[in-house]
């Protein structure tokens, strides 16, 4: 299961597949009590963290640039992978029950970003198939593992490279986070793993009108 917890002076990152955990420092961002004063359930970042430059591949193939495709739109990027047996999926799909569950407006000022960090299995054809389990509006976004590791720390996720095991599976280390990028293209609100579908429909409206 893969596990992210936020503190000033580091993370602790735990491998979705063997179940192995390590600890990884120089990551991850001075946060705010849960509790915070903006109405929303989310977890408040103490500073905004930036969307990060980062073209990618597509489940079609071709070149996404983040920055340019979402300009103006409620964003939430994901870091993870379809092997997942656990965080991943159960994610992707209270995102979509969420969305599925508000307005088609709101749907329209929203992109869900899934960023593989196991690019070496991780194909469009793969990332596509996987994603319409929870919905076809979602972007899968491949490619190389150094530029995606670049533009996960950036944003203050840690990662770490896929590790064989001596059986044949896989251990991919991932934070298991979303982060909000509100229209203006900064985030102030992370949403952890296990947050209620609830959460994300009372938030997700507000954080798309770029009011918050």
């Amino acid at each position: 299961m893969a596990l992210l917890v936020l503190a000033v002076v580091g993370v602790v990152l735990a491998g979705c597949g063997s179940g192995t955990s390590s600890s990884a420092s120089g990551s991850g961002w001075v946060v705010d009590s849960p509790s915070n004063s903006s109405g929303l359930r989310g977890t408040e970042l103490g500073a905004p963290v930036a969307k990060p430059d980062l073209v990618l591949t597509d489940t079609t193939g071709k070149p996404y640039d983040l920055k340019a495709a979402t300009a103006g739109r409620l964003t939430l990027l994901y870091f993870g992978y379809t092997h997942c047996p656990d965080v991943c999926p159960t994610t992707m799909a209270d995102l979509g029950v969420a969305l599925h569950q508000l307005p088609a407006a709101v749907q329209q000022r929203t992109a869900v970003v899934f960023v593989t960090s196991d690019p070496a299995r991780d194909t469009p054809a793969v990332l596509k198939t996987w994603l319409a389990n929870f919905d076809t509006t979602f972007v899968g976004l491949t490619g190389d593992l150094k530029t995606i590791d670049t533009a996960a720390n950036a944003v203050g996720v840690p990662l770490e490279p896929p590790v064989r095991q001596s059986d044949g599976t896989y251990t991919v280390q991932h934070g298991a986070q979303v982060l909000a990028f509100e229209p203006d293209g900064k985030a102030r609100m992370v949403y952890l793993a296990g947050t209620p579908v609830a959460d994300y429909v009372h938030d997700l409206p507000l954080l798309a009108s770029g009011q918050q």
